[in-house]
C-alpha cells in the first residue's frame, strides 16, 4: 500500500511540475507594458546652478547657466550671460549642484532589461552604463541574437526609459581549452556585432599556456579582451589589448608572492596577504598605467560583498530596494547566495582583512596613474541597478579616493576610457545632454549623489515625478505574473529579440 502511494505522489508531483511549466510559458508569451521616455524639450536652461568640475580636481564653477537644445548642450556660462531661447522650459538650479550623467562600467543585463533595469539606472542618475554580459553571454548558442541593437534604438527614439549603452558584450569565455577554430568563429561574430572585446571568465588557475592561447587568438584576429584575469597568469605579460581588469580579487592577487598557489578560498587569503610584496605591486601598477589597463574594482560585489554575506549584513534600505525592485525567482535566487555566504566569526575577519587590502590597493592604484572607474556588477546577488553605483562611489571614497576623484571614475574617466570625451564625462557646448541635478554638494559628502532633483537622459528631463514613475514601474512589473513567468521562462529558454517583448 505504501508503495502504491509513493507512486501516486511521483506521479501527482509529476504532472504539477508539468502544469506549472506549461502555465508559465503560456503566461510568458503575454505582452509587457513599456515606459516611454518624456519627449526632449526645444529648448532647456538651468539657470544659476554651481558646476561640479568633472576634472577631479574638486572644483565648484558657481552661479552658471546651461543651455540645451534637443540633446546637446548648447551654452555654458555665467548666468544671464547668455538670453533665454524663445520657448525654453527654465529650470532653476538655485542652490544646486549640477554634475555630468554618471557612469556604471560594468553592469549585466537581461532580456527584461527594460523593465526592471533600465528605469532604475536613469532614476538614479545612471545615464551611461558598459554591459559586460547580456542573456546571449549565458548561452552556448550561437544563434543567440543580443538586444542591444534594438534597445539603443528604442532609446534614441524614447520608446523605452534606459541609459546610453555604450558598449555591450555577448559572449564568455569560460572554458580555457575552447578549441581554436571555435574561438575564432566566436570573435568573428563578436565582430559581425560590433562588439568591443571578448569576455573572459576563466578558471582562476587557467594555465598560463592556454591563457596565452586566447589571447594570441584574439589579437590576431584583432580583438581586444577583457574581464576576469586568472590568478596564475602575471599581469606584466598584459599588453593594451587586454583592455580591463574587473573586480578587486583579480588585481588583489597580482601583489602577492603566493599568487600561483592561491585558489580563492577563505583558508588561503591569509597566506596570500602574508606574501604581499610591496615592490611587486608597485611594477603591477606601473604597467597597468603604462598600458592604460582599466580595473574596475566593484566593491560592492566582490570583497565588499564577500564580508557584508559572511556577517549577515544586509542593511533595512537594501532588503526593502530588493522587495520592491526585483521578481519573485530573483529575490529566491539572491536569498540563496547570501545565506550560502554567511561564515563564522574567524571567516568574518579574514574576510575583512582581505576587503581592506582590496580598498588600500584601489587608493594605491589611483595614486600610480592607473585608471580606476567606477562598476558595480548589477545584476548580482544583492547589487541592484542604479542604487549600487551610488554605493560603489561610497567605497571608492572609504579607500580613500577624494569625492572628486570618486565623481571622476563615474563621468569623464569612463569616457575618457572608453574613447567618449568628446561628447559625454563633461558639462560643456557640444557636449550630448546627460546630467544630473543634486540639492547638496557631492564633493562635501559623497552620500550627496543620492540627493536627486532631476536627471537630463540624452537630453529628456526626468524630474522627480518622471523619476517617481521610472521606481513605480518597475516595481509594478518586478510583482506581475506575465513578467515573473518570463523571468523563470529565460531559466531554460533564450527569447530572441523578435519574441514579444
Amino acid at each position: 500500500m505504501i508503495k502504491v502511494w509513493s507512486k501516486r505522489i511521483v506521479v501527482v508531483l509529476l504532472l504539477a511540475i508539468t502544469l506549472m511549466f506549461i502555465a508559465i510559458n503560456l503566461l510568458a508569451l503575454a505582452p509587457v507594458q513599456k515606459l516611454q521616455a518624456p519627449a526632449r524639450q526645444p529648448w532647456l536652461v538651468i539657470t544659476d546652478v554651481d558646476l561640479v568640475d568633472p576634472k577631479g580636481d574638486g572644483r565648484i564653477i558657481p552661479k552658471q547657466m546651461v543651455i540645451i537644445q534637443d540633446n546637446i548642450i548648447r551654452y555654458v556660462g555665467d548666468d544671464g550671460s547668455a538670453p533665454l531661447p524663445d520657448g525654453a522650459t527654465v529650470i532653476s538650479g538655485q542652490g544646486q549642484y549640477l554634475l555630468a550623467g554618471l557612469w556604471d562600467s560594468h553592469v549585466h543585463t537581461l532580456r527584461l532589461s527594460p523593465q526592471l533595469h533600465f528605469p532604475l539606472l536613469i532614476a538614479n542618475g545612471v545615464t551611461s552604463i558598459r554591459d559586460m554580459g547580456d542573456s546571449c553571454s549565458w548561452s552556448d548558442s550561437i544563434s543567440c541574437q543580443p538586444e542591444t541593437p534594438l534597445w539603443r534604438e528604442q532609446m534614441q527614439k524614447g520608446e523605452i526609459v534606459a541609459p546610453r549603452l555604450v558598449q555591450s558584450v555577448s559572449y564568455h569565455v569560460e572554458e580555457a581549452t575552447i578549441d581554436s577554430a571555435a574561438l575564432n568563429a566566436r570573435i568573428a561574430l563578436l565582430q559581425q556585432r560590433d562588439e568591443p572585446f571578448l569576455k573572459i571568465q576563466l578558471d582562476a588557475q587557467t594555465p598560463e599556456a592556454e591563457f596565452a592561447n586566447i589571447m594570441a587568438t584574439a589579437k590576431a584576429q584583432q580583438v581586444a579582451v577583457a574581464g576576469h584575469l586568472p590568478f596564475s597568469v602575471d599581469v606584466l605579460q598584459l599588453q593594451k589589448t587586454f583592455v580591463s581588469i574587473e573586480h578587486d580579487v583579480h588585481l588583489l592577487t597580482q601583489c602577492s608572492e603566493f599568487r600561483m598557489q592561491f585558489d580563492g578560498r577563505n583558508r588561503n587569503k591569509p597566506l596570500l596577504l602574508n606574501g604581499w610584496s610591496e615592490a611587486r605591486c608597485q611594477q603591477v601598477l606601473q604597467h597597468l598605467a603604462a598600458e592604460q589597463i582599466v580595473y574596475v574594482p566593484t566593491h560592492i560585489a566582490a570583497t565588499g560583498q564577500d564580508l557584508r554575506f559572511a556577517k549577515a549584513d544586509a542593511l533595512t534600505v537594501d532588503t526593502l530596494q530588493a522587495q520592491r525592485y526585483l521578481p519573485m525567482p530573483q529575490r529566491w535566487l539572491s536569498q540563496l547566495m547570501q545565506t550560502a555566504g554567511r561564515e563564522e566569526t574567524s571567516e568574518q575577519q579574514i574576510l575583512a582583512d582581505f576587503h581592506q587590502a582590496a580598498l588600500a590597493l584601489t587608493k594605491q592604484a589611483s595614486a600610480a596613474g592607473v585608471i580606476v572607474l567606477a562598476g558595480t556588477d548589477a545584476l548580482d546577488a544583492g547589487v541592484i541597478h542604479g542604487f549600487s553605483l551610488h554605493e560603489e562611489l561610497q567605497y571608492l571614497v572609504l579607500a580613500g579616493l577624494s569625492p572628486a576623484q570618486a565623481l571622476y571614475s563615474a563621468t569623464l574617466g569612463p569616457a575618457k576610457a572608453f574613447g567618449m570625451s568628446s561628447t559625454l564625462g563633461a558639462i560643456e557646448a557640444g557636449m550630448l545632454a546627460d546630467l544630473v541635478l543634486l540639492s547638496a554638494d557631492p564633493l562635501a559628502d559623497i552620500t550627496n549623489t543620492t540627493k536627486i532633483t532631476a536627471v537630463i537622459a540624452d537630453g529628456r528631463l526626468y524630474q522627480q515625478q518622471e523619476r517617481a514613475q521610472a521606481l513605480n514601474y518597475v516595481e509594478e512589473q518586478a510583482h506581475t505574473v506575465t513578467l515573473n513567468s518570463r523571468f523563470f521562462r529565460g531559466l531554460w529558454f533564450d527569447a530572441t529579440p523578435s519574441q514579444p517583448n
